[in-house]
C-alpha cells in the first residue's frame, strides 16, 4: 500500500527541504524518522522543494508501506521521531500510481510581509495584471526550461501593518512566489509604477527581480484529485501548543528588536 502525509515545518534551522550532503534538511530529517520506524527503505516522493528558511503547513510526502507496518504510518507515531519544528498532521491511503510531485492540481503559498509605508491598493492593481497564463521568466531563477505558468489566484490582504499574499498556481518556478512579492513590494513603496509589472511580464526584457526573504514564505496547500485526508486531532493539538510557545518567543524577540531600533533613531 502507499501512504501520503501532510507535513508542516518551520524552515529556520534547515538548508531547505531537499537532501544535501553534509547539511541539515527537512527531507533528511523526515527520512531518518521514517527509517527508524521501518516504514521506508529508499523510495520517497514529495510535492516540492522549498528553499532554506521557507516554512510549510501543507507539504505532501508519499511512500510505499508494507501492510504489516501500516499502524505505524500515522502522524502521532511518526511525530514521536521528529524534532519539534517538523510535524505531520494528516494522512491518506493513496493509489500505487500516486505521485506527490507530478499528481498535484495546484499549489498555494502564503507570504507574510511587514508592510508599514506600503500602498496595498497599488500592489493589488499590479497583482491583477499577473493573474492568468504568462511567461514568468523575470520572476524566476530558472532561465533554461519553460517559464510559462498559470497563476490562478493572487490576493493581498492587510492585518494592521502586516500584508498577506496568497498565491496559487498549477506549478511554480524556482523563487517565483518570492520574486512576485518583491516586485509588488517595490510598487507598493512607490519606487516603481504599476505599469512596471508589464515590463516584467515581457520575456524579451531581462529584468532581474530580487527574491523576498524566505522567512515570510509558507507552502500552505497542495491539492490532489480524489485524496481524502484523515486529520490527526492529537497531532494538531500538540503542534498547536508548540507553535504557540514559539510564536510568543518570536513576538517577544521582534518587540525587543523594535525597542533597540527606536532607541537608535
Amino acid at each position: 500500500m502507499r501512504i501520503a502525509l501532510r507535513l508542516g515545518y518551520l524552515g529556520g534551522r534547515y538548508h531547505g527541504f531537499q537532501r544535501q550532503p553534509g547539511l541539515s534538511t527537512v527531507e533528511a530529517t523526515v527520512r531518518e524518522a521514517l527509517e527508524s520506524l521501518g516504514l521506508i527503505n529508499g523510495e520517497f516522493c514529495y510535492a516540492g522543494r522549498t528553499d532554506r528558511g521557507v516554512n510549510a503547513l501543507g507539504q505532501v510526502i508519499s511512500f510505499p508501506v508494507d501492510p504489516v507496518n501500516k499502524k505505524l504510518a500515522v502522524p502521532r507515531v511518526i511525530n514521536s521521531k521528529l524534532p519539534r519544528d517538523v510535524w505531520t498532521w494528516a494522512w491518506a491511503p493513496v493509489p500505487e500510481s500516486f505521485s506527490s510531485r507530478h499528481g498535484a492540481l495546484w499549489r498555494e503559498y502564503r507570504y507574510v510581509l511587514y508592510g508599514r509605508g506600503l500602498d496595498p491598493d497599488r500592489m493589488r492593481a499590479a497583482a491583477r495584471k499577473l493573474v492568468g497564463l504568462h511567461d514568468f521568466r523575470n520572476f524566476s531563477a530558472e532561465k533554461k526550461r519553460g517559464t510559462v505558468r498559470n497563476l490562478m489566484r493572487l490576493e493581498i490582504k492587510t492585518r494592521g501593518d502586516i500584508i498577506v499574499f496568497d498565491i496559487k498556481a498549477e506549478a511554480f518556478l524556482w523563487n517565483m512566489a518570492r520574486k512576485i512579492v518583491s516586485a509588488l513590494e517595490t510598487i507598493g513603496s512607490g519606487e516603481r509604477d504599476v505599469e512596471w509589472i508589464e515590463d516584467l511580464l515581457d520575456p524579451q526584457q531581462n529584468r532581474g527581480v530580487t527574491a523576498a526573504p524566505p522567512e515570510g514564505l509558507i507552502l500552505m496547500d497542495v491539492k490532489y484529485p480524489g485524496v481524502e485526508w484523515i486529520e490527526d486531532t492529537y497531532s494538531k493539538k500538540m503542534a498547536s501548543e508548540r507553535l504557540s510557545k514559539e510564536m510568543r518567543r518570536r513576538t517577544a524577540l521582534a518587540e525587543a528588536v523594535g525597542e533597540i531600533y527606536h532607541a537608535m533613531l
